[in-house]
């Protein structure tokens, strides 16, 4: 059985030294980074929808609550 690892590996540069490497990244470039990942934008766009979902189903639905409560005992 092979066990996955969940830490990141971790890039080993061939060339330090090479030009193209971006060395005077500032903190807002890494926050852009990271609200940039597609998985992230994915993961919130999802939480979005279900939120929307949600609250159209108690908005529209005024005893969607009560129901959903009356289902929770059979999960």
């Amino acid at each position: 059985m092979k066990y996955s690892s969940f830490r990141r590996e971790r890039l080993i540069l061939a060339d330090p030294m090479d030009p193209r490497l971006r060395r005077n990244a500032t903190i807002w470039d890494h926050i852009t980074a990271v609200l940039d990942d597609s998985e992230l934008v994915a993961i919130a766009l999802f939480c979005t929808l279900g939120l929307l979902v949600t609250l159209g189903l108690c908005f529209f639905f005024p005893s969607f609550g009560a129901l959903a409560a009356s289902l929770q005992a059979f999960l």
